[in-house]
């Protein structure tokens, strides 16, 4: 649209600005009082503008838009801009009655040279002022319709959020407007002022909406992107940046869900790390440029580059996020690479930084360079430095709260953000903010200086020197302002940076020192703010490397109070330790050793400050050093000052005084007391006298030698330099130890004073003595010491002082050594017993003699002096050197061999060097002798090593006669090589040719231990042997090594071979193969299996079912099962007959075992008091009756019979398992042996009727072994019951607890056989039948009516009722399956508790007439009726009819189908049984329901008949023992008592539950007292009493 030529008159004309005005004002703000001030950043009110506002905002109206730069631009509700200075004064107000229409002000700016304004509307004006004249330079007025794209602004009533100056120019600008449009204007002056409008965004229809606009301003350095006009846009959904010079071209585009996938995908290396997630869209966002400023750079070593500005960067923020961009020129260059042009065609925009906000951010500005100041949604204000990579917070809030302008959310309708670009301004370095009181704030970031100062005001002066130091070493990790800042260490910025602060921490550590340590403040001083002064101080001059200031100002300080001297001390005490303070004058020294030697603890860490310190001569006193170091036992640091002084000798002579002088006194330390009794000091004591570990002489004497001797310092190990220096110090004390003399022949008169250094080092601790020689002659230095020997004045008495210097009479140091140490050997055996101990003496001969033969030709020797040498090892008489002396006498033979070795052979032998004696007898050809040295050897370790040598004689070659010598001694010392190492001896026996293994049986037949241990390694070697045998190690490859194992998973029930493979992880558990066992005769495993039988009865069933397949046959089975009958074992037995096919002899075999058991268990545990033995007669049955707990000592001794017999039942199942295996392997060809004896079969018979004959046959033995094992089974539960019930209340708990043990042990037993009796009677098996065993079983029932019965009342299962139990399943299901799970059932652990409950209540369990169960043995079912059911025990009728309905037993059966539809059949173990409904579900199904008729009382009279009908309708009497009969068959029978008796109890039925109860005439079976004599006594009458009477 066209401009306004014509404008509005101003209020009033500006008054001429003196330049510098604004900083004038600016200046004197701040001795103004601040307000609101943090560590960082100082808040002050502009009091004089801030007072004007109220009339202004009465004059023009609120306040709406402000602008802070070198003037202060108010603009108002009313459409005024009010142009005023920092003191308030009005400069002019722009508006008038014609730009009211324009709505109010909603954005200003200003031009850079601050001539023109650019002002925005809430109607969608935006006019261009000329503040200097008043008037308007251009008006865009909201779009028309009609209007051209050029000239279109924004839409009417669309508030002009965004204003601002493109560059220098006054011309160009852009808007924005809260709507989302984004306008670029370019007003052009011809003949007439003319305006384009050119749209650079608008919205798109979606919720985005607009945060900011932004225009490159120009910087102080001149930069050829201020040229091109960037405008940089930002919405929720995309950055753009904009080039409108030249044509609008847009340069960068960022998406804000692209920025969101690519930061989840792939993060930014060297980016902070988010903080929180995106969100679908940003709710607020800022948009900040930084032009181009002057910032030199100097060049590093590590960035060789130098640049005089900093490009221009652009800064915003999505949300919480804030991304800076670098930008830079992109020019087209020529071929040749020149530019074409200096304006740049493109822009590059390169990422680099990434930060994350704790919430979102609303307002970000450039403050400074690299500094970037944003604030939060709380109005909480950070400064971001970009280069150093850190964040601070520099204030909470505002000193008043700052309202944004929420004219995006009042335009759209959608939810972001207020804006604070019209309310807060940043200019120089300041942030200017229009708050809502009104007032007007500015705050700034304090510079370094004030911040200390802040702090000494404040009188934190610890504080200040804290943070001082920080400044100097850049590690506070806060915003610092006022220093150079640089990240670059070593360059001029940082050197500049350290000259500034160190001066001043210099000044502040100064003031503290005298404010703290004045008259005033010294007595109220503490101990804390004295160690946290001396603490900052130190780390200051360590940090500023001005340790005079330390040293001299701040210990003066301390030193004038003596009471915190200590502190001083205590405090540079961990910078000396840890090396930052390498040396101390001398008065600071002294002052640590005498506050330091006042207690032990205290004089430990003096030890470790001293060896610390560099004392150098000159620098500290040396006499009170080593007089404390000697006083407290300080010796690594008495004998580093004497070595830093140049004397390395002193340290040897005083600390070996001190070390002999402390073994001499023989101190108890556990004690305190010496060997007279008299107490010493100890570490432990008061006294000052310490001896630490590390401390003690003697420790510190060889460490000492060790180094120095090597040309080291002591105690670091540096090398002392010069060479020339350090070669002194070793031959000083080389001579010190070893003095060199020329008289080996001639022994010294005075050897003791002679060698008295050597001597004391020897008596000291030799061992290590000669540890110590050893390390210092593998080192090369010492090839550079060699010592001048002066030879005797007796030996050569013409000799003068220059013919000392020939080459003849120089020795090197292992020269030295090793004659030294002849002479003190030779003086010692030669009658000097005092010298040298004989420990001492073979220790220092073995190791010189070492020495020789090692290092020969270096070291010479005369040949006597190697005799008497030789005849020093031989005969001393010392076992604890005997394996030293060995090995230098095996070194001394090899490099001089004898001329006869006979003639050493016993002085060898007699000095128990038996290596060397066989390497003699070898030299003679005297095999069999050198193969016995091994076994002479009084090492038994040793011994072991014969069986190498054995089989390196038997196939070696250039031994000649060896093979002869090899067999003569296995024969002649089989016996004591077996007991050596059997295995190792017979794998031996393998490598000699000439001798076989029978023969060493043979001769090991007198002794039949050696002759088993043999045949074991022969035959049956452990797994430790075969890791060991070389024969192993060739069949081994590289393929994973198997074997069988039944630990991984469980084994399958009816197979009798499980292989399940296992991968041996180790060497040692794999098994041998037993293809080598094969290869012996059959008599060598024959014998081994009598051997084991005698010797180690528990391996023979291993060892036979190991070997038991091995072709040929290793053993015959009627062998094995006389010799394992011989002996009585047991699982051999089983395992031979088993294999023979005798299923039944092994079966009963094991039960025969099991009976032995469970005597034993009865014999274990009485059953009443008398029983028992009497406590004093020492039974072990007494200690039951003792105690009310069975104790774990008795408890174990049960547990183990009673896991025998569970073994054996196990045992015995297996076996009936393995008979299942095999005779129903192939029943369709019987075995030749069948055929033979099947006479009775004419030639005219089938073959399948011989195959029926067969199979019948098969199928009665598999059901008699099965009906064996669970009768026996089902008996010992009985007879355990039965104990149970007759133990009366008198017996002891421990007694019940006792039984009660063996009752659940054995019904897990019970449980285990019928689990396998239910699986291998199966559908898929045909040879079991489930049914025909429980009719054996009921049928053999009868002989349980003749057991007693228990006297109690309390009656519990018994085998009669399980029998009875068994047949009622028998007779209720046609199903195997279903039968399968109702035996499961019934084996459950409730078995005898709630089933006993359920039978007494439901009326049922009484015993099957034997008649009945006679006559159906054979047939199925077993009678006319319901087995089931209770039938007459005089005429065998059935007395109970089944009155359950037909539609109740049809549900239960559609149950049942549920179930087993729904459930994969599965034998449960005994003690889990998970679904209690389930349970109770077949409890029903075993009708528990049934409906029976009521209960009548008992008549005299009884009725005829004796009809099936008619036993529906009499009377029954049952009886407590469990007989019952007709009312009728009662009163016709034998004799009968009668007794007058209640039935109030169990004869009350259910019918009349609520009757009063009767006094009846009550009978007693005539079957139980038909036997016995009636005495008519009550015992009697309870126990044979009607129990019920059923009508």
């Amino acid at each position: 649209m066209e401009s306004d030529s014509a404008s509005s008159i101003p209020f009033s004309l500006p008054e001429p600005t003196p330049e510098g005005e604004y900083e004038s004002r600016i200046a004197n703000l701040d001795t103004a009082p601040t307000q609101c001030t943090t560590e960082y950043f100082s808040w002050r009110q502009l009091t004089d503008l801030s007072a004007k506002i109220p009339e202004l905002v009465e004059q023009f109206g609120t306040v709406t838009a402000s602008y802070m730069s070198d003037y202060v631009m108010l603009g108002t509700e009313n459409g005024a801009i009010v142009i005023t200075d920092y003191l308030g004064r009005v400069k002019a107000v722009l508006g008038s009655q014609s730009t009211a229409a324009y709505g109010s002000v909603s954005a200003l700016a200003f031009s850079t040279d601050f001539l023109a304004i650019a002002a925005g509307y809430s109607q969608g004006y935006v006019v261009v002022w000329d503040w200097t004249k008043g008037t308007t330079i251009s008006v865009s007025r909201p779009a028309q319709p009609g209007d051209k794209p050029d000239t279109a602004g924004h839409p009417a009533g669309n508030a002009v959020t965004f204003v601002g100056f493109i560059g220098k120019s006054k011309h160009r600008y852009v808007s924005g407007s809260a709507g989302g449009h984004v306008l670029y204007h370019h007003i052009v002056r011809r003949l007439l002022t003319t305006m384009s409008t050119t749209r650079l965004a608008g919205p798109d229809g979606s919720s985005n909406v607009l945060f900011e606009v932004a225009a490159l301003p120009c910087g102080s350095y001149p930069c050829p992107l201020d040229d091109i006009g960037l405008v940089a846009v930002l919405t929720s959904a995309h950055l753009t940046v904009i080039k409108t010079n030249n044509g609008v071209e847009q340069q960068f585009r960022l998406s804000y869900l692209q920025q969101q996938q690519q930061q989840q995908q792939s993060p930014l290396v060297g980016a902070a790390t988010l903080k929180r997630k995106f969100s679908k869209r940003p709710y607020s966002g800022s948009v900040a440029w930084l032009p181009a400023l002057k910032h030199k750079r100097p060049a590093t070593e590590t960035d060789p580059t130098e640049s005089e500005f900093a490009l221009p960067m652009l800064a915003f923020s999505w949300g919480p996020n804030i991304y800076v961009l670098l930008i830079q020129p992109d020019y087209k260059v020529a071929d040749n690479g020149a530019p074409l042009s200096s304006t740049p065609s493109r822009v590059k925009f390169e990422r680099e930084f990434v930060w994350a906000a704790i919430e979102d951010v609303v307002f970000c500005r450039w403050i400074d360079t690299d500094v970037l100041l944003y604030m939060t949604q709380s109005q909480r204000m950070f400064v971001l430095e970009i280069e150093l990579n850190q964040e601070t917070e520099i204030c909470k809030s505002p000193p008043s709260s700052i309202a944004g302008r929420p004219w995006t959310t009042l335009a759209t309708g959608i939810e972001a953000e207020p804006s604070y670009t019209q309310v807060i301004s940043v200019y120089k370095q300041r942030v200017f903010t229009m708050c809502d009181t009104p007032s007007v704030y500015t705050g700034r970031l304090l510079t370094w200086a004030e911040r200390l100062a802040i702090l000494v005001d404040q009188g934190d002066l610890i504080d200040s020197i804290t943070l001082a130091l920080g400044f100097y070493q850049a590690r506070t990790g806060q915003v610092v302002v006022g220093l150079p800042r640089s990240r670059r260490v070593g360059d001029k910025s940082t050197k500049k940076k350290q000259s500034i602060v160190g001066s001043r921490l210099i000044g502040l550590m100064r003031s503290a020192l005298k404010h703290e340590f004045s008259e005033d403040s010294r007595q109220e001083l503490n101990d804390a703010v004295a160690r946290a002064l001396a603490s900052v101080c130190v780390e200051a001059c360590l940090a500023i490397n001005n340790e005079q200031f330390l040293f001299n100002d701040v210990f003066d300080y301390y030193a004038t109070v003596p009471a915190k001297l200590r502190v001083f001390l205590e405090t540079i005490e961990p910078f000396i330790v840890s090396g930052q303070i390498e040396s101390l004058p001398p008065q600071i020294l002294n002052a640590i050793v005498d506050n330091y030697a006042i207690t032990p603890q205290l004089v430990r860490r003096l030890g470790e400050i001293l060896m610390s310190l560099s004392l150098s001569p000159g620098e500290f006193d040396v006499d009170l050093v080593l007089n404390t170091c000697r006083q407290h036992h300080l010796w690594r640091t008495f004998a580093r000052v004497w070595l830093s002084m140049g004397d390395p000798i002193a340290p040897i002579t005083n600390i070996l005084a001190a070390a002999m002088a402390t073994k001499s006194e023989k101190v108890d330390f556990a004690t305190g007391h010496d060997e007279v009794g008299e107490p010493q000091e100890t570490a432990g004591s008061n006294s000052s006298r310490l001896m630490f570990s590390e401390e003690a002489a003697e420790a510190v004497i060889f460490d000492y030698l060790d180094m120095v001797v090597r040309g080291r310092h002591y105690p670091d190990g540096k090398a002392i330099l010069p060479q020339t220096r350090a070669e002194k110090y070793s031959t000083l004390i080389t001579e010190l130890i070893f003095p060199p003399t020329n008289s080996a022949q001639q022994l010294p008169t005075d050897v003791k004073n002679m060698f008295s250094t050597l001597l004391a080092l020897a008596e000291l601790n030799t061992e290590r003595f000669l540890l110590m020689l050893k390390h210092v002659l593998d080192d090369p230095f010492m090839d550079y010491i060699n010592i001048i020997v002066k030879p005797t004045a007796s030996a050569h008495p013409n000799v003068s002082e220059r013919s000392l210097r020939r080459a003849s009479q120089v020795k090197s140091f292992l020269q030295i050594v090793v004659d030294t140490l002849f002479i003190l050997t030779k003086a010692a055996n030669s009658g000097n017993s005092d010298i040298l101990t004989k420990q001492q003496i073979g220790l220092l001969s073995s190791f010189a003699l070492t020495l020789y033969t090692s290092r020969f030709p270096l070291v010479f020797l005369k040949d006597e002096t190697v005799v008497e040498w030789t005849n020093i090892l031989l005969n001393l008489d010392d076992a604890s050197t005997r394996t030293e002396r060995e090995y230098a006498f095996e070194l001394l033979f090899r490099l001089n061999p004898p001329q006869s070795y006979s003639d050493y052979i016993d002085r060898v032998r007699n000095a128990g060097f038996f290596r060397a004696l066989e390497h003699m007898y070898r030299s003679l050809d005297q095999y069999e002798m050198a193969l016995r040295t091994y076994l002479d050897h009084p090492d038994y370790a040793y011994h072991r090593a014969v069986f190498p040598a054995l089989k390196e004689l038997a196939t070696a070659n250039n031994y000649t006669g060896a093979l002869s010598g090899v067999v003569a001694f296995a024969k002649n010392n089989a016996r004591e090589l077996v007991d050596t190492d059997a295995e190792s001896f017979a794998d031996a026996i393998e490598s000699v040719s000439k001798l076989e293994h029978g023969v060493i049986i043979d001769i090991l037949g007198d002794f039949p231990q050696s002759q088993f241990a043999y045949l074991r390694a022969l035959l049956d070697p452990t797994p430790d042997a075969l890791s060991r045998s070389p024969r192993l190690q060739t069949r081994l490859s590289a393929s994973s090594l198997i074997a069988t194992s039944d630990e991984r998973l469980p084994p399958n029930i009816g197979l009798s071979e499980e292989h399940h493979f296992v991968v041996y992880p180790f060497l040692s558990l794999i098994p041998d193969d037993r293809e080598n066992s094969s290869r012996y005769p059959q008599k060598y495993h024959e014998r081994y299996l009598e051997l084991l039988c005698q010797h180690s009865p528990g391996n023979v069933l291993r060892y036979l079912k190991r070997n038991a397949d091995l072709s040929p046959e290793p053993f015959r089975l009627s062998y094995v099962q006389s010799i394992c009958d011989k002996y009585k074992i047991g699982d051999g037995l089983v395992w031979a007959l088993v294999r023979l096919g005798d299923f039944s002899g092994a079966l009963q075999t094991l039960l025969e075992q099991t009976d032995k058991e469970v005597d034993t268990i009865r014999v274990i545990v009485p059953v009443s008091i008398s029983d028992a033995a009497s406590p004093l007669s020492g039974d072990p049955n007494a200690q039951l009756l003792e105690s009310s707990v069975l104790s774990e000592v008795d408890r174990e001794r049960l547990v183990d019979h009673l896991d025998t017999a569970a073994r054996n039942i196990t045992d015995c199942v297996d076996v009936c398992k393995s008979a299942l295996t095999r005779l129903g392997k192939d029943v369709s060809v019987p075995p030749a042996h069948y055929l033979e004896y099947s006479t009775d079969v004419d030639d005219n018979t089938g073959a399948s009727k011989l195959q029926n004959n067969y199979r019948s046959m098969v199928s009665a033995q598999l059901c008699d072994l099965w009906l064996d094992l669970l009768r026996r089974t089902l008996g010992y539960l009985h007879s355990t019951n039965r104990t149970l019930g007759s133990l009366s209340l008198t017996v002891p708990a421990s007694i019940h607890e006792a039984w009660q043990l063996i009752s659940k042990r054995q019904r897990w037993m019970l449980q285990e056989v019928l689990d396998a009796l239910i699986f291998a009677a199966s559908p898929a098996s045909s040879f079991i039948s489930l049914r025909s065993i429980i009719q054996q079983l009921i049928a053999s029932g009868a002989a349980a009516n003749d057991m007693p019965r228990p006297a109690s009342a309390a009656r519990s299962l018994d085998i009669a009722e399980m029998q009875h139990l068994l047949g009622v399943a028998v007779g209720a299901y046609k199903s195997e399956a279903q039968l399968m799970v109702l035996t499961n059932v019934l084996v459950d652990y409730d078995l005898f508790t709630t089933f006993a409950q359920l039978l007494r209540s439901q009326k049922q369990g009484w015993y099957v007439s034997a008649a009945g169960a006679k006559g159906s043995a054979t047939s199925y079912p077993l009678s006319k009726h319901d087995p089931g059911c209770l039938c007459c025990n005089k005429c065998s009728e059935q007395l109970f009819v089944d009155c359950r309905r037909s539609h109740s037993m049809t549900n239960w059966r559609e149950q049942m189908a549920q179930y087993f539809e729904s459930n994969t059949l599965r034998i449960l173990d005994l003690h889990v049984f998970e679904d209690k409904s389930a349970q109770w579900q077949w409890i029903k199904l075993r009708g528990a329901s049934a409906t029976y008729s009521k209960f009548a009382s008992i008549s005299t009279s009884t009725s005829g008949g004796s009809s099936s009908s008619a036993s529906s309708t009499s009377r029954v009497v049952l009886f407590k023992c469990g007989h019952g009969f007709h009312q009728r068959c009662l009163a016709a029978g034998g004799r009968c008592a009668a007794k007058s008796a209640d039935t109030t109890g169990s004869g009350r039925g259910v019918g009349n539950s609520g009757e009063q109860p009767q006094r009846q005439q009550l009978l007693e079976c005539p079957q139980c007292i038909g036997g016995e004599q009636y005495t008519g006594d009550e015992q009697q009458h309870q126990r044979h009493k009607a129990a019920l009477v059923v009508a």
